[in-house]
C-alpha cells in the first residue's frame, strides 16, 4: 500500500518535487478502498493515519463481515478462510500461518464463536477473526454433537451426548472467572428427543442462554446467574403464524429475533422475520424476504428447504447449510428491513467434502492490525457480486 500511495502525490509545477494529497482529497480516496486496505493504509504517514481514523468512523463501514471456514473432512488441518466485507462489497480469501491444531472438526456456537472439543480439551475462540484461541479441561461428559454457548464468563454445554448410558439432557457450566466444570440442572425433559444442536437453534444475552426446537417452535432459557432454567421452560411455543414449519433465533441490536420458513418441508412459501418480546414472548412481525429473493432461496438442490442464520449487530445473515449458493441478509434499520444477497459459488460442491461453518461479527481496525502483525496472516480480496433490494 505504501509504493501504491507514490501515486497518489502530486508534483510541484516550479520544483518537480513531490507533495502529498491531504485534506478533502485524502479522505475522499481513503473512503473507497475496502476496509482490509486501510490497515497498511494506517502507516503510510500522520495525514494518512487521520484519513483512515476518519474513515473507520463512517457508520457504512460498520457492517458485520460474514466469516466462513471450509474444512476438509479428512484432513482437519486443511482449513480455509474466506470472509465478506459488505462495506466494501468483496470477499476475502484469509491465509497464513496458524498455531492452531485443529484437534477436532471445526463448529460454531450462536454466529460468533468458534470452538473444538475432545474428551480432554475445550477449545474455544470469541475475537471476531478467531486470532486468539483460548484452552481449558474438556467437559466432565463427552458430547457428539452439543448445544454450546459463551454467556458473559460462563461456558455453557448441554445435551449431545456421545453414550446411551450418559443422560441426554445433562448440562455443565465453567466459569472462566472462577474455572472449573460443575453440574447444572439439566435440559427440560419435552426436549428429551431433540437435545442436540442439530434439532436446537440458540441464541445468547448478557446472561441468559436461550433455546429454540427449530420445527416444533418450543422455547426455553437458561440463567447463569441463577444456574436456573426458566419457569415457563417447555411449556412456551414461539410459533407466531401456524404455517411456520422451521425456524431459528438470534439476538440482532439486543434483539431476540425469530426467522421462521412458511409453508411446509416440501413446499416453503415464504421467509418471514419476527421481533420476539423475551418478558412476555410476544412476537412483533418486522420483515419478509423478498419473493425474488426467497425463490433464489428455495432454487437448490436440496428438500426440504431449511435454513441457518448467523447475527451480529443490526445484520442478520441467511443461508441453506446444506447447499449454500448465495447468501442472504438483512439489515434492521429503525424497524424497516434491508435486504441483499451475495454469490458465493466457490462453495458449490464442497458440501459432500468440506465442512463449512458460518460466523459473523463486527470487524474493526484493531481487529484487523492484530491478525495482519500477530497472526502473520494474508489476504485476497475479490469484489463480490451483490445484489440489494
Amino acid at each position: 500500500m505504501v509504493t501504491e500511495s507514490r501515486y497518489l502525490e502530486s508534483k510541484d509545477q516550479e520544483t518537480g518535487e513531490e507533495t502529498p494529497i491531504h485534506g478533502d482529497v485524502l479522505d475522499k480516496i481513503v473512503s473507497h478502498l475496502p476496509t482490509i486496505h486501510l490497515v497498511p493504509s494506517f502507516y503510510v504517514s500522520k495525514l494518512w493515519q487521520r484519513a483512515v481514523f476518519s474513515c473507520v468512523r463512517n457508520p457504512s463501514r460498520t457492517k458485520p463481515w460474514l466469516i466462513i471456514y471450509v474444512q476438509s473432512r479428512r484432513n482437519l488441518s486443511l482449513t480455509t478462510t474466506l470472509a465478506y466485507d459488505p462495506s466494501s462489497n468483496v470477499w476475502i480469501e484469509i491465509t497464513g500461518p496458524s498455531t492452531m491444531t485443529y484437534m477436532s472438526p471445526l463448529r460454531s456456537c450462536h454466529s460468533d464463536t468458534l470452538y473444538m472439543s475432545t474428551p480432554s480439551k475445550f477449545s474455544f475462540s470469541a475475537d471476531p477473526l478467531h486470532v486468539k484461541w483460548l484452552d481449558i479441561v474438556g467437559p466432565r461428559v463427552w458430547r457428539a454433537d452439543p448445544i454450546v454457548a459463551i454467556v458473559g464468563s460462563c461456558i455453557v454445554v448441554a445435551g449431545g451426548t456421545y453414550d446411551f448410558e450418559d443422560d441426554p439432557l445433562t448440562v455443565e457450566m465453567y466459569d472462566t472467572a472462577c474455572p472449573g466444570w460443575f453440574t447444572c440442572p439439566p435440559i427440560p425433559i419435552i426436549l428429551k428427543d431433540s437435545a442436540a444442536t442439530t434439532w436446537l437453534s440458540v441464541a445468547v444475552s448478557d446472561h441468559k442462554m436461550y433455546l429454540l426446537e427449530k420445527n416444533s417452535g418450543t422455547f426455553c432459557s437458561f440463567d447463569t446467574n441463577t444456574k436456573r432454567w426458566s419457569e415457563t421452560s417447555g411449556s412456551c411455543v414461539l410459533h407466531p403464524d401456524p404455517s411456520i414449519y422451521f425456524s431459528v433465533i438470534g439476538f440482532a441490536s439486543h434483539r431476540l429475533i425469530l426467522v421462521g420458513l412458511m409453508g411446509d418441508a416440501e413446499n416453503a412459501e415464504s421467509l418471514r422475520i419476527w421481533e420476539v418480546n423475551c418478558d412476555s414472548f410476544d412476537c412483533g412481525e418486522i420483515g419478509k424476504m423478498p419473493l425474488e429473493m426467497f425463490c433464489m432461496l428455495k432454487n437448490v438442490n436440496t428438500t426440504p428447504l431449511l435454513i441457518d442464520i448467523s447475527v451480529a449487530e443490526n445484520c442478520i445473515y441467511i443461508y441453506n447449510s446444506s447447499e449454500p449458493k448465495d447468501i442472504f441478509f438483512c439489515y434492521l434499520n429503525e424497524g424497516v428491513c434491508q435486504w441483499g444477497s451475495v454469490g458465493c459459488s466457490f462453495l458449490s460442491g464442497r458440501v459432500l467434502m468440506d465442512r463449512i461453518v458460518f460466523t459473523s461479527s463486527k470487524v474493526s481496525l484493531d481487529d484487523l492490525r492484530k491478525a495482519f502483525w500477530l497472526g502473520s496472516r494474508k489476504f485476497k480480496v475479490e469484489l463480490a457480486d451483490t445484489k440489494i433490494q
